[in-house]
């Protein structure tokens, strides 16, 4: 019995290549960026350990991609791929040539100031160990807590692979994420490649207290954030106008001399608090202390048409 495919599976596979498996394309690169920002950073710390040279890790480009695409790149390059809590495929390292000799060129104490030709052959037992030792320390930065959560990749990593055991992976064909890396020194400079699925990239992988927290209804939190805010303090400060003064004057200023106050001065008052004005009002006297009177609240747009009319 032959059966025929509905005319919307393939439109909706069309889709799917255009718009990705979330249909937000924009926030997957989005997550993707900032997951490749916060992790290359802790990538070259982590790394810096167990290796007896500095290296540099930078981002190089974050772009959407296909899963089938993870194992792109020439047959001796290192590769692993790591598990998550929803995927089996949910994080792909490839390690290309020239990044892999690097490596192995700092850990076995070369010269960081050499440049280190990429390997031209078969990947040795050697160099696909240190290829997975690498690999642990990318999954370890991974997983790092940052305002989306880690990717929440199971460790240890599977041993890295190469060569006709690497092409002979099948992934599960669907929309990705490409994050590619560069592995420097001042003089040679190879690739990292992670690649994972869309939905493993904006999966929320943050902890039960974060998510809780976070679940406070707004009205509560609003009501604790102000009454936080209203036992807090703040210094007030009253100031009257002097009056007019051309700057040729105010450069003949001497100290002791005294300047006589416009009539209106002390009803022209204001109090501020923090830099930002708060009420008109006018100074007065009760007894022997001096006093502030609140009149109104400051309209800024008023007291600019007040000074254009009083010249």
């Amino acid at each position: 019995m032959n059966t025929t495919a509905s005319p919307a599976e393939p439109r909706d596979l069309v889709i799917e290549r255009i718009l990705g498996d979330t249909g937000e394309p924009a926030k997957v690169h989005s997550a993707a960026r900032r997951l490749a920002e916060r992790s290359s950073p802790l990538i070259a710390k982590l790394l810096s350990e167990v290796l007896p040279e500095q290296i540099f890790v930078e981002v190089v480009e974050v772009k959407l991609a296909r899963m089938a695409d993870a194992k792109a790149g020439k047959s001796n390059q290192a590769m692993s791929v790591a598990m998550t809590q929803t995927s089996p495929d949910g994080l792909v390292m490839t390690l290309d040539p020239q990044a892999l000799a690097i490596l192995v060129h700092i850990m076995f104490g070369g010269d960081p100031s050499r440049d280190v030709a990429p390997i031209d052959r078969d990947l040795s037992s050697i160099e696909t160990s240190v290829a997975t030792l690498v690999f642990q320390d990318v999954a370890r930065a991974m997983n790092a807590q940052g305002p989306d959560g880690g990717v929440g990749v199971k460790l240890p990593v599977p041993e890295a692979m190469t060569g006709t055991v690497m092409k002979k992976h099948v992934f599960r064909d669907g929309p990705s994420a490409r994050i590619t890396l560069s592995i420097s020194t001042a003089v040679s400079r190879g690739l990292l490649v992670l690649t994972l699925p869309q939905r493993v990239l904006i999966e929320d992988r943050r902890s039960k207290a974060e998510k809780e927290a976070e679940a406070i209804p707004t009205t509560e939190w609003r009501s604790r954030f102000s009454d936080e805010l209203m036992r807090s303090t703040v210094r007030l400060e009253a100031s009257m106008p002097l009056g007019r003064m051309t700057l040729g004057d105010l450069t003949c200023l001497e100290v002791g001399q005294v300047i006589e106050m416009a009539e209106d001065t002390q009803s022209n008052a204001v109090i501020a608090a923090r830099g930002k004005t708060l009420f008109a009002c006018e100074f007065g006297k009760l007894g022997q202390n001096y006093t502030v009177r609140i009149r109104r609240p400051f309209d800024a747009t008023e007291e600019i048409i007040e000074g254009i009319v009083a010249g």
